[in-house]
């Protein structure tokens, strides 16, 4: 083997490594910035402080905008939510024994919470491609039944 043959074949041994790391890279990069684009934002709302004094008056209340731009209105019907919808965008019933949404800044003792473990709040989870929006709801808002599904984070 001669000294230029020798040389090529380093050369092409360089020029692999090089291509397959710049690739490597590529994909990567590529990977992780899927990541970025899949992680939704999420945001937990007090449905009682955004209805008021709305859950008195029968119809369809606008009570959030989300982060596109789209309406949400609560229908209410004798003193209950019976739905929650927004336009171009899913809706789930949800529970979860978790207090998620903050109420009115006050005074929570502690034996009220463990008075409340076995307390449900019930959630409509209003959802689209970017952004996850749950409107909670104490027990005495929502009618309970068997569809509203477990909250999982």
């Amino acid at each position: 083997m001669t000294l230029s043959t020798k040389s090529h074949f380093q050369g092409s041994k360089f020029m692999i490594n090089r291509r397959l790391a710049l690739g490597m890279i590529a994909a990567i990069t590529t990977i992780d910035a899927s990541r970025v684009a899949f992680a939704k934002e999420k945001h937990h709302l007090n449905g009682k402080d955004l209805l008021g004094d709305r859950i008195k008056k029968n119809g369809k209340h606008k009570i959030h905008t989300t982060g596109k731009n789209v309406d949400v209105f609560a229908e209410v019907n004798n003193g209950k939510v019976t739905a929650v919808t927004a336009a171009g965008m899913q809706v789930k019933k949800v529970k979860s024994r978790q207090k998620l949404a903050e109420t009115t800044p006050g005074i929570t003792l502690a034996s009220m919470r463990l008075a409340q473990a076995d307390v449900y709040y019930y959630g409509y989870w209003v959802y689209d491609d970017l952004t996850d929006t749950y409107i909670w709801f104490p027990v005495d808002y929502v009618i309970v039944d068997s569809s509203w599904i477990e909250y999982t984070a």
